[in-house]
């Protein structure tokens, strides 16, 4: 198996897991929080979009990311510049409530892109450092964090970022439908 088919399977058990997670929920579970310092499955999976918009688009391709260039931000009430990265409580709170047909569309559109990207890489592409690019110019701590990073490298990040996330998503849907239903 090649690298890119191993991340690709990767990414897609993510992308099936949280849709069968979420197939059943309706809009105000996708936007239940546990308490006033959680978390919603709506956050967690609009969050996860932007994060591999970001480092799929701009830090690995050197592209725009999709969430301005096809007006997610107007289409949402997002704001153009908002991905959840470091978010205050106050922010996960102010966030419009996206539709669970938005937040799929959305994500189906980053990883629409993701993909062919992903097949076209051959296995010493994912060892290419990008040069000058961070994924959250907006956060100069990051600048650092990033800097030397492979392509490989962002992909593995976006694999435990997704994995993460998809933790939390079954946990909050356990907590609001209980085990199994």
């Amino acid at each position: 198996m090649r690298l890119n088919e191993f991340v690709e399977q990767c990414i897609e058990d993510y992308r099936r897991r949280v849709y069968a997670a979420t197939a059943p929920l309706t809009e105000e579970e996708m936007h239940w929080r546990p308490d006033a310092e959680s978390n919603s499955i709506a956050f967690l999976i609009w969050h996860t979009a932007r994060v591999e918009d970001r480092l799929v688009n701009v830090f690995a391709r050197g592209a725009e990311e999709i969430w301005k260039r096809d007006g997610w931000s107007a289409r949402t009430g997002i704001p153009e510049g908002d991905h959840g990265v470091n978010y205050t409580l106050e922010q996960v709170s102010a966030l419009p409530p996206v539709t669970k047909e938005d937040l799929r569309e959305y994500f189906d559109a980053v990883r629409g892109e993701t993909l062919p990207y992903l097949r076209s890489l051959s296995d010493d592409d994912f060892d290419v450092v990008p040069e000058d690019r961070t994924p959250f110019p907006e956060f100069p701590a990051t600048v650092g964090y990033f800097s030397g990073r492979s392509v490989g490298g962002i992909f593995r990040q976006l694999i435990g970022e997704e994995d993460q996330h998809l933790g939390q998503v079954s946990f909050i849907r356990g907590l609001k439908r209980g085990f199994g239903k």
